[in-house]
């Protein structure tokens, strides 16, 4: 959970500058898919199956390409004015989502054995090829939210304080065919 948490905090903070209303949700939402995909499918199906296998089938779908297709499908549920937009918002948090994992450090990180199944596997389908930065560890994120979620309060409040100021300025969430999003 603090994992997610980080994500979602994170794409608050460089997401609320240039998204509001709609887009700035499916960003939050996108910069969750990844996890939810990865690891929903690992809960949802880990009485019917080995933890290898589940590895094997559901690592690859923490990938950039997989959440491609993935963000393809969601944005369909959207009006034809408001898909591309749509899409555009998830990817991009999915890929928010994606550099912030590029800096962990996994157990097959930098200075590790590395495993076929741990990390995330960039360039899935076309390679295996696991790479990180590693600056620090999953269990470091909640002292990191010590520090990032008074921040997006900060830039909330703000925020808020601006709308009041200036309540007549438009929010730009407005789709191809002047539908809101």
């Amino acid at each position: 959970m603090p994992d997610g948490l980080t994500h979602v905090v994170v794409g608050y903070i460089g997401g609320e500058r240039w998204l509001q209303g709609g887009r700035l949700a499916l960003f939050l939402l996108g910069c969750l898919l990844p996890d939810l995909f990865l690891r929903g499918g690992n809960f949802l199906l880990q009485g019917l199956a080995r933890q290898d296998f589940l590895e094997f089938y559901l690592t690859p779908l923490h990938t950039p390409l997989t959440v491609l297709v993935l963000c393809v499908g969601l944005a369909q549920l959207f009006g034809n004015g408001q898909r591309k937009a749509a899409f555009y918002a998830l990817y991009a948090g999915c890929l928010a989502h994606f550099i912030l994992d590029f800096f962990q450090r996994t157990i097959s990180g930098p200075g590790f054995t590395p495993l076929v199944f741990e990390g995330y596997q960039w360039l899935y389908p076309l390679s295996w090829w696991d790479a990180q930065v590693g600056l620090y560890w999953p269990e470091h994120t909640p002292l990191a939210l010590a520090a990032l979620i008074p921040w997006a309060g900060w830039i909330r409040l703000r925020r808020q304080k601006g709308q009041v100021e200036n309540p007549d300025d438009s929010d730009g969430n407005e789709g191809a065919e002047g539908e809101r999003l």
